[in-house]
């Protein structure tokens, strides 16, 4: 009778149940090297479910914001320093960024929000108040929100934690932090500039994080002496009717912008509003998700790769383990179907459960931390956002990553003989075909890809829109880098191949080492690329944080030079007092100017710091930040004095030309470099100085130049840019009106596209109109820090231009830094001179941990290498336990053992650094170039750290902790 071979109808389900069993009985058999795949599974599973809650709990819901921004009111009105009615508001309103359009209109006046509140709504005012509270000596800045804070419509932005609320204008509310600050209790009494009350509740804003010191009043509670200090007022509207975007049209129409609930919830279509670079912060959370998602995708699928060839190499081991079991039942007549279902049952079980075990865990420690930082007051997280779907996917994800880590070692046993698998020897493992071929193809698919991206990238470089193509160019960058790494691992058993080729003059350990890699690639290929996963994610790490305090250290601004600081000798007091005689103030009021004697400033530091600090007494015009406010007349005209600086002009020739992504053309061109050549304006240093070869060599940082010291004494004037110097070697000191140049729009002298946002330093210098204009013989002697000041003229030079000169700073200079209490002390002496001024910080540059984070990055990245390359020495050395009995039965020294396995993990990890330095590396670097003007740092030091004494330390740990000695094995043998 002929055997019928036709498969019997439903026989896959018992076949996929009997794998399921087999595979959960071995599972059982060998708890340890389950419980360790299991291990590699959940870990990563469970940094990227975590990071998913956490990151997600981060990012406000619309419900949140409008809660926390609007409590149950419709909305709030503000200002929005429009320059004509034309000028339109982000969706968001005040929490995204409005665009002008067209030219400014001198005759529109924008209308008060507190003007403009429509019919039907209950307008609640909103102010700040910046005032003081006296500690010892100095007085500690303090801010007032000026509202009823627990006014019903506030619900959900304020909340009473304990106490009462006011009864009478004596009594206030405070925030947490003010009540730590200075030490107080409900009950207690604050004293502060703007009076003294008692505290008698605690409030939390939700948009606020606890530790801030804040003092909530009311509007009745403000003296009238303090009225004109008050903020512009932001308007709540509580009602009824939700405001929309032609509501939002109406008022843009009148210099004013809403935040609306309604338009949070339900944002308008962008064929119902223009088009404006402001549509990132639109919806800002989508934007955050992405950039998120995109990062995430990155580092997840890296972790998972490298974690499936983790697990991959320990199910190539344990299908080993099992190849007599697997020959037994082939031999019985089961197909390779059926042999790879069983070993791939094992990834199925261990998949699941690693995941489940990974999600579970994930989400709950960080639901904890997310509720822990919210219930110490921390505004970090909005919420607790579980992903539920995305805990699903990730659980999804732990099944098929452990389905795919045993599906390789499942076909290659499934492959091999049933004789050969009951003998003990072990034939080597033959190389794919087709392996380096796909890892061309793959290479070739990454370059394109990242073309791509970069194509683009630079297509849509300086696009209002640019930020909804971002995805997709990193998005394919990302791609290309993954299919790299494929590519690399493709290519890892050829490179093996041709490093032990020739290994007969390696000592017996590293021969060994190598003749065992080339000969168990379906160990030595997973491991060789998990290590150069981790490698990837490190050296990616390494140059994005080198190249980003790269771009932080070259657009820093630089108040003084290092262990400096300038501090003002005249500010204006908006507190009304008695007669102030420290330091030869004169009395005060709003909008009057307080001088500063600087000899008793001085005197001062010699005594707090030492007197070894050397201090220069800058003198010049007024500077920019140092114009007094104006005033309110009785019929409520704003009366603005002028206010008469001295600069100066840029010759039309050194003008800096922008592209259109408000970065110079040519980042390298001159006139775009160097000190003044960029708006970043702020310091206390006058435009001009007035002075000799002290102040300048103190400005400078160095000694001054021969031509720069005679151009003093002659005359002429040290200038700090040579953009500020016609080709007649000459420079144009000119007069302008501060008031009237911020008042109206004289235009800047290149053009770029409306509303585009510059990615770094404002290179738009303004035009200034000049009232007068004085030529002056000029030297160009560069201060070593790109300092923001003109240049230095002699007090004559000064007085034949006719310029005003007062003392207007004193530049400190310090042997170094000081220490916080010393700060404090500083900032002590100084109070009874400076009043608000009294702060004292020494310039330190640019921030310097960025060494420190880089070294933080070799140690993660140094564990997780080291880590993957022990697991897979460990399974190198449970593989080969009868390859070491064989070695030890012919007389091999037991202190072999502990070379081979050090030899092995440091041909592992070696190999696999040096490959994912590259690989992680190349796009890091693509991506930084799409990006004009970010310097591309590459952190050598680290990297040959990563790459050299990570192997090393490795092999030294795997040759101390191995054991040398091996218990006696049973041989098999075939009857």
């Amino acid at each position: 009778m002929a055997l019928d071979l036709t498969p019997v109808k439903g026989g896959r389900r018992p076949r996929l149940r009997l794998a399921l069993t087999m595979a959960w009985r071995d599972i059982r058999r060998h708890k340890g090297r389950s419980a360790l795949i299991m291990a590699l599974i959940a870990l990563p599973i469970f940094g990227l479910s975590a990071a998913a809650t956490a990151g997600q709990s981060m990012l406000a819901t619309p419900q949140e914001t409008v809660l926390h921004e609007l409590g149950q009111t419709q909305g709030r009105l503000a200002p929005l320093e429009a320059i004509n009615a034309k000028s339109v508001q982000a969706v968001r309103g005040d929490l995204g960024y409005p665009s002008g359009q067209g030219e400014p209109d001198k005759n529109f006046t924008p209308a008060a929000p507190a003007d403009v509140v429509p019919p039907g709504y209950r307008a609640i005012a909103s102010q700040y108040l910046q005032a003081t509270s006296p500690v010892g000596q100095a007085q500690v800045p303090l801010q007032a929100v000026v509202t009823d804070v627990l006014d019903p419509a506030f619900a959900g932005k304020y909340r009473l934690l304990e106490g009462a609320a006011p009864s009478g204008a004596g009594q206030a509310v405070g925030s947490p932090g003010l009540f730590s600050r200075f030490g107080l209790q409900p009950g207690g009494t604050l004293t502060t500039s703007a009076g003294t009350f008692e505290l008698v509740g605690t409030v939390r804003d939700a948009g606020v994080a606890d530790g801030n010191t804040v003092l909530y009043l009311k509007r009745d509670q403000v003296p009238a002496s303090m009225a004109g200090s008050l903020s512009p007022a932001v308007v709540y509207l509580a009602g009824d009717r939700p405001l929309g975007w032609n509501d939002a049209k109406a008022f843009n129409a009148m210099g004013v912008q809403l935040t609306s609930r309604s338009l949070i919830l339900d944002p308008p279509s962008l064929a119902e509003r223009p088009v404006q670079p402001n549509d990132a912060a639109s919806d800002g959370r989508l934007q955050n998700v992405l950039s998120l998602a995109v990062l995430g995708s990155l580092v997840g699928v890296l972790a998972l790769l490298e974690v499936g060839l983790l697990a991959g190499a320990a199910f190539a081991v344990g299908a080993r383990k099992q190849q007599r079991d697997l020959a037994l039942l082939a031999a019985s007549g089961a197909e390779a179907g059926m042999l790879r279902s069983v070993v791939t049952a094992s990834g199925v079980w261990l998949g699941l459960a690693g995941g489940a075990i990974g999600v579970v865990l994930g989400t709950v420690a960080a639901s904890i931390g997310v509720l822990a930082v919210r219930a110490a007051g921390q505004t970090i997280f909005s919420g607790l956002h579980v992903q539920w779907l995305g805990i699903v996917l990730l659980v999804a994800v732990g099944l098929v990553s452990g389905w795919l880590a045993a599906l390789v070692p499942a076909r290659a046993v499934s492959k091999q003989a049933t004789l050969s698998a009951l003998k003990s020897g072990r034939t080597a493992d033959e190389p794919a075909k087709w392996t380096v071929r796909i890892g061309f193809g793959l290479a070739i698919l990454a370059a394109a890809a990242m073309a791509a991206g970069g194509i683009v990238a630079v297509a849509k470089r300086g696009d209002l829109q640019m930020y909804r193509w971002q995805p997709l160019y990193l998005g394919l960058i990302i791609a290309g880098a993954v299919m790299l790494v494929f590519a690399l691992i493709c290519f890892t058993g050829r490179i093996v191949d041709l490093l032990t080729a020739r290994t007969a003059w390696l000592p017996i350990a590293l021969r060994l080492a190598a003749r065992d890699s080339a000969r168990n690639r379906g160990r030595t290929v997973p491991a060789v690329a998990a290590v150069l996963a981790a490698a990837t994610l490190s050296s990616a790490l390494m140059v994005g944080t080198a190249s980003a305090m790269q771009q932080v250290s070259d657009t820093y601004g630089w108040q003084a030079n290092l262990n400096q600081v300038g501090i003002p000798l005249q500010y204006e007091d908006y507190d009304v007092g008695p007669t102030n005689s420290h330091g030869g103030a004169v009395a005060v009021g709003r909008g009057k100017m307080v001088t500063v004697d600087p000899s008793k400033v001085t005197a001062a530091l010699k005594s707090s710091i030492g007197p070894d600090v050397a201090t220069n007494v800058l003198r010049g015009a007024v500077s920019t930040n140092s114009c007094p406010s104006g005033t309110v007349a009785e019929n409520g005209d704003y009366i603005q004095a002028p206010c008469i600086g001295w600069v100066l002009a840029e010759p039309a020739a050194n003008r800096c030309e922008l592209a259109k992504d408000a970065q110079p053309i040519d980042l390298g061109d001159w006139r775009c470099t160097g000190a003044m050549s960029t708006t970043n304006f702020g310091t206390f240093l006058p435009p001009i100085v007035v002075g000799g070869e002290d102040e300048l060599a103190a400005l400078l940082g160095h000694r001054p130049s021969d031509a720069a010291r005679t151009a003093l004494k002659s005359g002429g004037i040290v200038v700090t840019n040579t953009i500020y110097v016609d080709d007649s070697g000459k420079a144009a000191v000119i007069s302008v009106d501060y008031h009237a140049e911020s008042s109206q729009s004289n235009g800047f002298y290149v053009s770029v596209d409306p509303g585009s946002q510059p990615a770094g330093p404002t290179y738009l210098r303004p035009d200034f109109v000049p009232l007068s204009t004085k030529t002056l013989a000029a030297v160009v002697d560069a201060p070593d820090r790109p300092l923001h000041f003109y240049g230095v003229v002699s007090a004559e030079t000064a007085k034949a231009m006719g310029m005003p000169v007062d003392p207007r700073a004193l530049l400190i200079t310090a042997a170094g830094p000081l220490s916080q209490a010393a700060g404090d002390k500083v900032a002590s002496s100084l109070a009874p001179f400076m009043g608000p001024f009294g702060g004292f910080s020494l310039e330190q540059g640019p921030p310097t941990f960025v060494n420190l984070m880089l070294w933080l990055i070799v140690v993660g990245g140094a564990l997780i290498t080291l880590s993957a390359a022990g697991i897979t020495a460990g399974l190198a050395l449970a593989d080969g336990r009868n390859d070491h009995a064989t070695l030890a039965g012919v007389g091999a020294d037991t202190r072999l053992r502990k070379a081979l396995a050090g030899s092995q993990i440091l041909m592992t990890a070696l190999l696999g650094t040096v490959l994912g330095v590259v690989a992680g590396a190349i796009p890091v670097v693509v991506v930084l170039a799409l990006q004009r003007g970010f310097p591309i740092g590459l952190p050598w030091l680290q990297m040959a750290a990563l790459v050299v004494l990570v192997p090393l330390f490795g092999a030294a740990a795997a040759w101390l902790l191995t054991k040398g000695k091996l218990p006696m094995t049973r041989r098999q043998t075939l009857a």
